[in-house]
């Protein structure tokens, strides 16, 4: 698989076209089809962190700075239960239930009304989007503690769509920014 697309001068992004494709081979009955799978997620959530790491940068002193940083931390969960549950599978042992920790997300009352801002919040969104495509469809074609694992993966993320909705409504100005 390639991943390619620039973001901020960074490799990023995994086509639909590929999501669709892993999620088409993925077996549970097979141990390296779960751990291709899983390979995208790691490349998935790291990806993100590094947006959302980027974000945290560009708005220092901003209320979305501490959404980004909750992202980030967000992310950085997904991905080292990710890596253990890799480790897991790959030592031929029992696969064990992994749990995830819950994180407050803040509250934001002002977001700044520029193309910039938008342009951040409409592409975290979309990515998040994308992610919950790919873990539901993961937790459809597994079983046992895996398909629980892409599930809360995937509940994960709809919580991240819906928090990132709530901005792009809380945005002033959201039309006449789309609109031009």
């Amino acid at each position: 698989m390639k991943y390619e697309i620039f973001f901020g001068g960074m490799m990023d992004f995994v086509k639909a076209k590929e999501i669709l494709e892993a999620i088409e081979q993925l077996n549970s009955d097979s141990k390296e089809s779960i751990i291709s799978a899983l390979n995208l997620a790691e490349h998935v959530e790291t990806t993100s962190m590094a947006f959302y790491r980027q974000e945290v940068e560009k708005t220092k002193g901003s209320e979305m700075e501490t959404f980004f940083a909750f992202m980030v931390k967000e992310e950085e969960m997904h991905l080292a239960k990710i890596v253990e549950l890799k480790k897991e599978i790959e030592s031929g042992g029992e696969i064990k239930e992994i749990g995830f920790s819950r994180n407050v997300a803040p509250e934001i009352h002002n977001i700044p009304a520029g193309k910039g801002e938008l342009t951040a919040i409409l592409y975290a969104l979309w990515r998040e989007k994308k992610a919950v495509d790919f873990y539901f469809g993961a937790s459809e074609k597994t079983t046992g503690a895996v398909k629980k694992f892409f599930e809360e993966l995937t509940e994960f993320e709809k919580g991240h769509v819906a928090l990132l909705e709530q901005y792009v409504e809380l945005m002033q100005n959201t039309n006449e920014l789309i609109m031009g």
